[in-house]
């Protein structure tokens, strides 16, 4: 993957499309070498929305399948906490 400082790249922004778009290429543009950014067509970031989308999805059925035991019998499951309304309606849950 080729890699440009943010000020070559902005002189090579046609050519760096043109290379994604058609080459699958997929530029690396880092600002004083660091926080380095990729460039990929909107069709890739589509579908890594998705997958992050459907890895969402799955975490939350895992932990859904987690605690629904401790629901089901009246228990607050591990790593979470119970409140009464007048608590959260005080703000001493925040302390």
């Amino acid at each position: 993957m080729e890699s440009y400082p943010i000020k070559e790249a902005r002189k090579r922004l046609g050519d760096m499309h043109t290379a994604v778009v058609h080459c699958q290429a997929h530029p690396r543009i880092t600002k004083n070498g660091r926080d380095p950014v990729v460039l990929i067509t909107e069709q890739e970031w589509q579908e890594l929305q998705r997958l992050r989308r459907e890895d969402a999805a799955r975490q939350g059925d895992q932990e859904m399948n987690r605690i629904k035991p401790y629901l089901d019998a009246g228990q607050t499951p591990p790593g979470y906490e119970v409140y009464t309304g007048e608590q959260v309606a005080s703000g001493d849950w925040l302390a």
